[in-house]
This record gives structure tokens, C-alpha cells and sequence, in this order.
């Protein structure tokens, strides 16, 4: 009897799902996987929601840069291990020019929630306006970076700065 036939069909799926996945995590122009970008995509996702959704507060507040390697030892996504290796083995000029768009993220990232912290002391914001216009701006410059941090990723552009 074969092993093949030792394991539930359900089961047997999954795994050729989870093998897929893993092999498709990390880009093979790049070397990098997108998903670490998500990290920033749902901060600005929760920046440009807070002025309609003040209850997101306690989210942005949790919010903590992660690096890429921190990121993907935490996760439970297939292939994460070999994100990791990726990682590793990338030319060192273009990990620091990755790195270069994630510290930049960071800064403005945690210069933002910084900054609503402080308009939110009391629970309450003294002008919601001045949160908007914190929110809205923290959001447009990180997408920006995210634009070019994403081309880098998916295309390994490295011409674009």
C-alpha cells in the first residue's frame, strides 16, 4: 500500500495547495515576498478610516514596525521559510535599497501614530480636522513609498527611485 494512499484526499489537496503557495510567496525577480508589504498597506488602511471610525484608534496605537525577517518568522503563511532564505541571499545593495523604503515607511509611519496619539490625550480629539489632515497626509506619503517599495518587489526595478 503506497503512502499516497495513507492520506485523506482532503488532506492530499491541501498540502499540494500549501506547496503552491510557499512556492509562490517569494517573487523570483526580486527575491522578495509582496505580503510583508501588508504590514504598511493596513496602516494606511486604518489611517484614512480613523476620522469615520474613531474605534480604530486602539488599532493604530497597537500598530509596531517589523522587519521583513521579524515579519515572516511570526507568520503562518506557506513558504515562509523560504522567504527567509530569499532574504538572506539577497545582493546586498538591493536588500538595502528594500530596506531603505521599509525604514522610511517606519518613520513615517510611527511619526504618524505618534502624532494622533497626541491629538487623542483625552479619548477625544480636540479637532478632527487636524486628525483628518494628519491621517490623510500620513496615508498619501506612505502610499507613495509603497508604490515604489512594490515595484521593487514585483519587478526588482531598480532604476526607479
Amino acid at each position: 500500500m503506497s503512502d499516497l494512499n495513507l492520506i485523506e484526499p482532503g488532506r492530499a489537496r491541501e498540502q499540494a495547495v500549501e506547496a503552491l503557495q510557499a512556492k509562490t510567496l517569494v517573487n523570483p525577480m526580486s527575491g522578495l515576498a509582496n505580503d510583508y508589504l501588508n504590514l504598511f498597506n493596513e496602516l494606511v488602511m486604518i489611517l484614512e478610516q480613523l476620522p469615520q471610525m474613531p474605534e480604530l484608534l486602539e488599532d493604530l496605537l497597537a500598530w509596531r514596525p517589523m522587519s521583513y525577517q521579524e515579519y515572516f518568522k511570526r507568520s503562518a503563511l506557506p513558504g515562509r521559510d523560504s522567504a527567509l532564505d530569499a532574504y538572506e541571499r539577497l545582493n546586498a545593495n538591493f536588500r538595502q535599497r528594500f530596506e531603505g523604503f521599509v525604514a522610511e515607511l517606519d518613520v513615517i509611519a510611527l511619526a504618524s501614530v505618534a502624532s494622533v496619539r497626541r491629538q487623542f490625550r483625552d479619548g477625544q480629539p480636540a479637532d478632527m480636522d487636524r486628525v483628518t489632515s494628519t491621517c490623510m497626509r500620513a496615508g498619501e506619503k506612505m502610499r507613495i513609498i509603497l508604490i515604489r517599495a512594490s515595484r521593487l518587489v514585483n519587478y526588482a526595478n531598480l532604476s526607479e527611485g
